[in-house]
């Protein structure tokens, strides 16, 4: 696919100090990582030898037989469409350095020296090895603009990696070669290092780590690669696991690039004086990786940490608080219609007056029946604002938008979006005008995939005071009364869970039928797969349908996700004039405010 790429990290089974049976061992690894797909590959620090040589790296006779191997490997591999990443000893004159050679197609397209040596601990490299020179370039290496770096181990715990100096070149993965030991602790400590990075850099890191076959004379090496992207870990493997081992990730470079452009202190290195890189170009073409395993639910797998639901909660009440202090309101007016959007809104607003000591009672809950509402729905408003302890008020806007539709000459049956919008707008004038007589703010209540398809009503529902839903997109909306009922008493627990699993509907026409959103719009559950990958990703049209027809094999045939697709961009496009005048709220995932992540021009 497009932009995708598989990569490898692996530990093999070492024989210390016996080059031509460690080679067997890579090129059997490449050979199986080749036929599952994998692009490029990383085996530990010193692999061909063994790093736990010791003097043995003096003798003429070790260094001659890791150059033999690494030429061995080249050989052997030279019809894979993979590139690896191999350690070895390399001697130069008088000195040895610990290195890394990079092959392909039958070559060795580069060899990357170790900067840094430890010599600490169980650690005494500067016996037997000299760091890399000073003025020695960063390379870079390129295959048909798939993008990577190389630095071994100890490189990243410096305080600054040669990895960060790489960043202007726009590295797409950063491989590791390892010998790092283990004891109580030290894997936990060497993945965050390895997230930590991929995230500063905004790419992938596939860190390679030795394991059994080294000495064990005074520590042990569990050998657990692991490969992280843009700060999670998305492959690791097993400590201790004595067997060899590959892991591997599906990498989208392209949309890393995507990141790395919006993102421009990723490119502050090149203010860095006295660093010098190089480009390593090699003419291969790589295999492009097909991803086994998309998210269907991409924004709750991105922020969908530990309790997400509590922390949502408190930065809609937090921003709200603040927003009530700042204007010395003390009441909030949220209008509730039974649906999932005003749900969230209405929880979010009572934890704002929780958080600053005011009675519920500060809020007025506005159940405003139209010409679509029904019974179902207005009752479980009532019986929500009744559960959070909210003030409520009925106002029936039918007579009222009725008088208006005639007043404009408005056709009587006919159901158009006029007929429709004044319903919103109608009830966005009875909350403003509510709020000044109470003294009071009005919290909206649209969701970020409504504003991202421009499902709203421009000066209705579209305007509020304090948008407390506008980064929440609709499948997290949902997710999160389904959680937050699971917490809650009766009936709290039962209201959300119902409110959760009812249709998604503005009630606006008289028929049922044709008020289902999702029917109308196609689902939510697409609208937000393409989201996120739209903006997060920056993915082009070709690429959402191929994602999409991936994840959601069996469950959305071809037409309707070309279709919900279709009106996506359609859609999004179009209602950029409403985000440019969109009112403040918290940024709690992707923000569509032009204020914050998102800025086109409406007549794009």
């Amino acid at each position: 696919m497009e932009g995708f790429y598989r990569i490898a990290a692996a530990t093999p089974r070492l024989h210390l100090g016996d080059p031509a049976s460690n080679v067997k061992e890579l090129v059997r690894l490449a050979k199986d990582a080749a036929k599952d797909g994998v692009s490029a590959i990383v085996f530990p620090e010193l692999c061909l030898t063994g790093y736990t040589c010791g003097d043995m790296f003096f003798r003429d006779e070790l260094l001659t037989a890791a150059n033999a191997a690494t030429e061995t490997y080249a050989m052997k591999t030279a019809n894979l469409p993979i590139v690896s990443i191999v350690g070895l000893p390399v001697a130069e004159g008088p000195a040895i350095y610990n290195a890394a050679a990079i092959v392909h197609g039958g070559k060795i397209a580069g060899i990357v020296r170790k900067r840094a040596l430890p010599n600490y601990g169980e650690y005494y490299e500067r016996r037997q090895f000299t760091p890399a020179p000073a003025d020695e370039p960063l390379y870079i290496f390129d295959v048909r603009g798939f993008r990577f770096g190389v630095e071994i181990c100890e490189d990243l715990w410096t305080p600054v990696p040669p990895s960060s100096l790489m960043a202007e070149s726009g590295v797409d993965v950063v491989f590791n070669l390892s010998a790092s030991t283990d004891f109580l602790g030290k894997s936990q400590k060497r993945q965050s290092l390895v997230e930590q990075q991929s995230l500063r850099l905004g790419c992938a890191y596939a860190m390679a780590c030795a394991g059994s076959g080294e000495s064990s004379s005074d520590a042990v090496y569990g050998g657990c690669p692991v490969i992280a992207v843009e700060g999670r870990t998305v492959a690791t493997g097993k400590l201790f696991n004595g067997a060899p081992q590959i892991i591997t990730a599906d990498v989208d470079v392209a949309a890393a690039r995507h990141h790395r452009r919006s993102t421009s202190s990723v490119y502050c290195s090149h203010s860095v004086p006295g660093v010098h890189r190089q480009l390593v170009t090699l003419t291969a073409k790589l295999p492009t990786a097909t991803p086994s395993a998309v998210s269907r639910s991409p924004f709750l797998d991105e922020y969908g940490e530990d309790r997400w639901w509590r922390k949502l909660l408190d930065i809609q009440s937090a921003g709200l608080a603040r927003r009530m202090a700042s204007a010395a309101i003390g009441r909030l007016v949220v209008g509730v219609s039974g649906g999932a959007d005003s749900a969230l809104a209405l929880l979010g607003a009572s934890a704002a007056l929780d958080r600053l000591g005011l009675e519920r009672d500060n809020l007025l809950a506005v159940v405003m029946p139209g010409f679509g509402s029904t019974k179902t729905t207005q009752d479980r408003a009532v019986k929500l604002a009744e559960a959070v302890g909210a003030d409520i008020r009925v106002v029936d806007i039918r007579e009222s938008c009725r008088k208006h539709l005639s007043d404009i000459g408005h056709v009587k049956g006919v159901h158009d979006i006029a007929y429709e919008n004044a319903q919103a707008r109608e009830r966005t004038q009875v909350l403003m005008d509510i709020a000044n007589m109470e003294s009071a703010m009005v919290v909206g209540t649209g969701d970020l995939s409504e504003i991202a398809l421009g499902w709203n009503t421009y000066n209705g529902d579209h305007m509020s005071m304090y948008q407390v839903n506008a980064s929440v997109p609709k499948t997290m909306v949902l997710a999160a009364l389904r959680l937050i009922a699971s917490e809650s008493k009766e009936p709290l627990d039962d209201l959300l869970r119902r409110i959760a699993t009812a249709p998604i509907t503005p009630e606006l026409l008289p028929d049922a039928a044709a008020n289902d959103s999702e029917a109308r719009l196609g689902p939510y559950e697409l609208h937000d797969f393409f989201l996120f990958h739209y903006l997060m990703d920056g993915a082009s049209t070709g690429k959402l349908r191929e994602l999409a027809r991936i994840t959601f094999v069996g469950e959305y045939s071809h037409e309707e996700i070309d279709d919900t697709l279709t009106k996506f961009l359609r859609r999004f496009r179009a209602a950029q004039y409403k985000r440019n005048c969109v009112p403040d709220g918290p940024k709690i995932t992707l923000s569509l405010s032009p204020r914050a992540d998102w800025r086109m021009p409406s007549d794009f």
